[in-house]
């Protein structure tokens, strides 16, 4: 029988950067993140458990939670990830985030000039970290040289 989602979400809120920090070696956060993504993937709600792994992305922005990673993979195995992921960006940009919007204009989106803006949004968010400005600029001027 799987867990409650209200169960998964509390572990989900339960991690903390402490449990992905390379130098603490009781740390197992990707360990678990792997398992969570895993049994989430077998449920048949992501439109209830997307958000959970959107807002542990923000929570968590300076954590590395993979590249692409647990996360991701659970995300794009739902088709109905990308509106959740642009609502993201306009929270809180990450570094995660940031990439995964770069993820999905490589697959050339009829929506383009969308998520360009989004990116444009995020390299001056308020909310966004340095690194995640950062990245989201690289990830501009990748899109420009392939457009």
């Amino acid at each position: 029988m799987s867990r409650s989602l209200t169960r998964i979400a509390a572990e989900l809120e339960g991690l903390t950067l402490l449990d992905f920090d390379p130098m603490n070696i009781d740390a197992d956060g990707a360990g678990r993140l792997q398992a969570i993504c895993a049994e989430l993937v077998e449920r048949d709600d992501p439109e209830r458990w997307a958000p959970l792994l959107y807002s542990l992305m923000e929570r968590l922005d300076d954590a590395d939670l993979g590249s692409p990673g647990p996360i991701v993979h659970a995300l794009e195995a739902w088709r109905g990830y990308p509106p959740l992921l642009a609502e993201s960006l306009l929270r809180k940009p990450t570094p995660l985030t940031v990439w995964m919007a770069n993820r999905l204009l490589n697959t050339g989106p009829s929506d383009t000039s969308n998520w360009l803006e989004l990116l444009r949004l995020a390299t001056r968010h308020a909310a966004a970290s340095p690194e995640a400005q950062a990245d989201a600029r690289d990830f501009l001027e990748h899109q420009a040289s392939r457009l």
